[in-house]
C-alpha cells in the first residue's frame, strides 16, 4: 500500500472515530426518540383519514390559533410542513407517520405540544434515567398529529395562518443530517415558541435517516430532494400571502438549501424566482470552496440577506472535513471564510459559546444565538447587535454571558399572562439533534 492510500485510509479512521464517539454521546436522544406519543389526550385527536385530507376541510380548522388556553397544560403549535419522505405503511402513529425512504412531494400540517413548563432553549424527551418510558405532553415535546394537505388546502391553510399573524411573515426550518421527522417537528415548534416568531411557522422535512450511520446515505438523499424542495419554496412564496419568507438551515440541510437557492439564482437570468428575505445556515456542512467560488454568487440572487454562523470546536464538521479532505463551510476560527466583495453575506463565529461536551459542540442554537438569530430577522445590521468584530475582517464573534439576555417580540404561542424565564442554562449544551 502507497503512501497515499495509507494517509487516506488514516484520515477516514480518523473522521469515523470522531462520527462514533458522537453517536455514543448522542445514545441518549437515540433512545427516547423511539418512545411512542400517549394516545389519551383529549386535546388532540388522530390524524384525519385520508380521504378526507383534501376536501372538505374549513381552513379556519387548518390555521387553529397558536395559544395556551385556559386550563391547558401545554401549548399547541401548529407547525405547517413540506416533505419528500415516503410514508410508513402504518400511519396510525405520528412519530412513525413518515419513513427515510425517497418519495413524492407532500404538504400537510402537524400539532406538536409543548409543556407548560418548557424551559427555553430544550426539547423536552422522555429519559429513561428519569424513569420516563412514554411521551407525557405535561413533559415533553410531544408530535400530536400529523395531517397531509392537497396543495390547495396547504396553500390555503398556510396563508390563513399568516394574514392571522401580527408579522404577517413565515418561517421555514430545514433540519441536518440524523433527524427524523418527528423530530424536526420538535424542533420547528419549538424554536418557533422561543424566538416567539410573530409569523407562521413552516419546516421541510426531507429523508435523512435519522442514524449516524448513514452520513453517506444521507448526503445522497438531501442531493435528490433539491427538485422537490425547490417546488417547495415556490409553493410558499406563490401561496402563502406572506410579506416575508425567512429560512433557517442546519447541518446537512444547508447541502440541500445552498444547492437550491444557488439554481433559483441561476433561472433568475431567465424567469422570476421567489426571494426569501433572512437565511440563515447554522452549522453548515458544505464545502467551503465551492460555496465561496460557485454558490456565493448566486445564492444572494434568492435572498436578501444570508447570515452564516460558524464554529471551530464542532466535532461533526470536523470529522466531515476529515472525510471531505477538504474545509466546511460552517468551520470558525483559522477556517472561517468570509465574504469582504459580497456584503449580503454576513459571517458569525459563535466558537466562543460554551457548546457542552456531551452534544460534542454540533448544536448551532445557543442563547446568545436564538436571541442574534431575533436581530437578523428583524432585519438589524451585526453592528447594531451584540457581537464584536472577528480578527478575520469582516466577520463578527458572539460570546456567550453569565445570564444571556434574550430580547424578543412577542409571538402568538404565548397567552398574554404568560412570562417566559431567561434561561439560566446554555442552550448550546442542550440540543441532541444534528
Amino acid at each position: 500500500m502507497g503512501r497515499i492510500q495509507i494517509r487516506k485510509f488514516l484520515l477516514t479512521c480518523s473522521a469515523g472515530a470522531l462520527l462514533l464517539v458522537a453517536a455514543c454521546a448522542s445514545f441518549e436522544q437515540q433512545e427516547t426518540s423511539q418512545f411512542q406519543p400517549q394516545q389519551n389526550s383529549e386535546e388532540f385527536e388522530g390524524s384525519m383519514p385520508e380521504e378526507s385530507l383534501s376536501a372538505g376541510m374549513a381552513y379556519d380548522d387548518v390555521a387553529e390559533p397558536q395559544v395556551c388556553s385556559a386550563g391547558d397544560s401545554f401549548w399547541k403549535v401548529r407547525v405547517f410542513y413540506g416533505t419528500n419522505r415516503a410514508r410508513n405503511g402504518d400511519t396510525s402513529e405520528a412519530n412513525k407517520f413518515y419513513s427515510s425512504d425517497l418519495g413524492n412531494l407532500e404538504f400537510g400540517y402537524c400539532d406538536v405540544s409543548i409543556p407548560e413548563s418548557h424551559d427555553y432553549g430544550e426539547v423536552e424527551r422522555p429519559k429513561i434515567w428519569k424513569f420516563e418510558f412514554s411521551e407525557d405532553p405535561e413533559k415533553h415535546v410531544v408530535l400530536q398529529t400529523v395531517t397531509p394537505l392537497s396543495i390547495d388546502d396547504f396553500g390555503a391553510g398556510l396563508s390563513s395562518s399568516v394574514a392571522e399573524s401580527e408579522s404577517q411573515a413565515a418561517l421555514i426550518f430545514v433540519h441536518g443530517f440524523n433527524v427524523t421527522f418527528a423530530e424536526a417537528s420538535y424542533r420547528t415548534a419549538q424554536m418557533f415558541h422561543d424566538l416567539k416568531f410573530t409569523g407562521a411557522p413552516v419546516m421541510y422535512s426531507w429523508p435523512s435517516h435519522g442514524a449516524f450511520l448513514n452520513y453517506p446515505s444521507d448526503i445522497s438523499h438531501a442531493d435528490a430532494s433539491e427538485a422537490k424542495f425547490i417546488e417547495f419554496l415556490e409553493t410558499v412564496a406563490a401561496r402563502s400571502g406572506a410579506k416575508q419568507v425567512h429560512l433557517v438551515a442546519h447541518s446537512m440541510g444547508n447541502r440541500l438549501v445552498t444547492k437550491a437557492l444557488q439554481r433559483l439564482g441561476e433561472q433568475s437570468a431567465y424567469r422570476q424566482i421567489p426571494k426569501l428575505n433572512e437565511v440563515i445556515l447554522a452549522a453548515p456542512d458544505v464545502d467551503a470552496k465551492t460555496f465561496r467560488e460557485v454558490i456565493a454568487p448566486e445564492i444572494v440572487k434568492a435572498s436578501s440577506r444570508v447570515t452564516i454562523y460558524t464554529s471551530s470546536t464542532d466535532r461533526a464538521l470536523q470529522a466531515s472535513k476529515l472525510l471531505h479532505q477538504g474545509s466546511r463551510l460552517g468551520l470558525g476560527g483559522d477556517d472561517l471564510v468570509t465574504f469582504p466583495n459580497n456584503p449580503l453575506i454576513q459571517v458569525i463565529d459563535a466558537t466562543g459559546l460554551d457548546l457542552g461536551l456531551i452534544t460534542l459542540g454540533h448544536s448551532a442554537y445557543g442563547d446568545e444565538l436564538l436571541a442574534d438569530i431575533n436581530y437578523a430577522l428583524a432585519g438589524k445590521e451585526p453592528e447594531l447587535r451584540k457581537l464584536k468584530p472577528h480578527k478575520i475582517k469582516p466577520a463578527w464573534s458572539i460570546f456567550a454571558s453569565s445570564e444571556p439576555e434574550v430580547e424578543v417580540s412577542p409571538i402568538k404561542t404565548v397567552s398574554a399572562e404568560t412570562e417566559i424565564a431567561v434561561p439560566k442554562k446554555s442552550f448550546w449544551s442542550r440540543l441532541k439533534f444534528w
